[in-house]
């Protein structure tokens, strides 16, 4: 029996404006040989972005009316989801468009802690669009903050009458908010340099900070570095109690770990007080695990109990 592979999803995030539903037809253009379906969520009664999207048979786009989907995620959101995989087993790449007021966190944590949709699904990443005109004055600034700290890709929309002044300024503001993720600047929401199979939880990604806690408005990130191999199960437990207690602050968190008697790296991701382990292609050379947290207002994280005489 022929095993099926994994659905790649990618969510797509972004404030009011900042151009989600061109960067949807442009990958759907620029990539006519794969097969999309496409999950589409709008705030309000009348469905107006399903019908400016170009490129997915209209059986495979499937809406979400029960306003704004990260506060009405529900068993309709996973139900969609378990549908769309049975019912059609050649897709290949799921897309879903959250609206542009939506914390993309409940959107994401299914992905990691259902069971059936793991079965079906591999959550290949989180890109935000982000509109360099407005950047600066933008309203409701914490929702786009937020989904900035989540995302695996930011994606700096309407660069083209940009500075090159400007392009560096809103790239390091981008970088002090959320220093794990890729940036790249798009033009009418193409970005020649992106690949759709390159977002694949940036394995690589954690970067070496000049000091422990970046601020930009009240997000901070936190780097904690661990010089020995880690108790696996002693470490889950810790984290999955820190996540859960401090599910509103912190927002996401990225690491690549080391544990006792495993010859291979493992890579952490996590959002929205859900996280998962998958293992690397990496051996544990040098044996040094680093956790990063992003989030507002983040707390003093404390993990001590996990190896105390080694932590940094």
């Amino acid at each position: 029996m022929e095993i099926r592979k994994k659905i790649s999803v990618i969510i797509i995030t972004g404030f009011l404006g900042a151009g989600k539903t061109t960067l949807i037809n442009q990958l759907l253009k620029n990539n006519p040989d794969k097969q999309f379906a496409l999950v589409e969520n709008e705030f309000g009664d009348v469905s107006i972005d399903t019908k400016l999207i170009k490129g997915v048979d209209a059986s495979q786009m499937f809406e979400l009316k029960q306003g704004c989907i990260c506060c009405t995620i529900s068993d309709e959101y996973e139900l969609v989801l378990q549908e769309l995989a049975e019912k059609f087993p050649n897709v290949e790449h799921l897309l879903i468009e959250t609206t542009g007021i939506a914390d993309p966190s409940p959107v994401i944590r299914p992905f990691f802690k259902d069971k059936n949709l793991q079965k079906d699904y591999q959550f290949n990443g989180t890109i935000c669009l982000v509109d360099a005109i407005h950047f600066h004055t933008q309203p409701e600034k914490e929702i786009l903050l937020k989904q900035i700290a989540i995302a695996d890709l930011v994606l700096i929309n309407k660069s083209e009458n940009l500075t090159s002044e400007q392009t560096e300024k809103i790239e390091n503001n981008i970088f002090l908010i959320n220093p794990l993720c890729e940036i790249k600047f798009a033009e009418y929401g193409n970005s020649p340099g992106f690949q759709l199979d390159s977002l694949v939880h940036q394995k690589k990604i954690i970067r070496v900070f000049s000091n422990s806690e970046n601020t930009h408005s009240t997000i901070k990130t936190k780097t904690i570095k661990f010089y020995q191999p880690l108790n696996k199960e002693q470490f889950t437990d810790c984290l999955s109690y820190t996540l859960d207690l401090y599910k509103t602050e912190i927002y996401r968190v990225k690491g690549i770990l080391c544990f006792e008697n495993e010859p291979f790296e493992y890579i952490l991701q996590g959002v929205g007080g859900s996280f998962e382990l998958v293992e690397s292609e990496n051996l544990k050379d040098p044996e040094k695990s680093q956790l990063v947290f992003i989030g507002r207002n983040l707390p003093e994280i404390n993990l001590y109990e996990i190896a105390p005489e080694n932590w940094q």
